[in-house]
């Protein structure tokens, strides 16, 4: 539960340069103006489908270093049953 509040605390905040940009553009306005808002929209398909990606891209590299592993296991045990077979026969 603290997970997907913390996820979507993230998701509302603004990164640095976001921030940043936001108070040149205060700064830049005469003092007699009112402040323009800068909102970020962001729908909430956009959200999961980004989510999404990223969740895939995580399990794909981890079931690349898990292959990466298998296959060294493998070649490694090809080795020794070749060294074993060489010096007992």
């Amino acid at each position: 539960m603290d997970n997907k509040q913390s996820q979507a605390e993230q998701q509302s905040r603004m990164s640095r340069s976001q921030y940043r940009q936001q108070q040149r553009k205060a700064e830049q306005q005469p003092v007699g103006e009112p402040p323009q808002e800068t909102e970020q929209v962001y729908s909430r398909k956009a959200a999961i489908s980004q989510q999404r990606e990223e969740d895939v891209t995580e399990k794909t590299n981890r079931l690349k270093r898990r292959l990466n592993i298998a296959i060294v296991a493998l070649i490694i045990a090809i080795i020794i049953v070749y060294l074993i077979l060489f010096y007992v026969g």
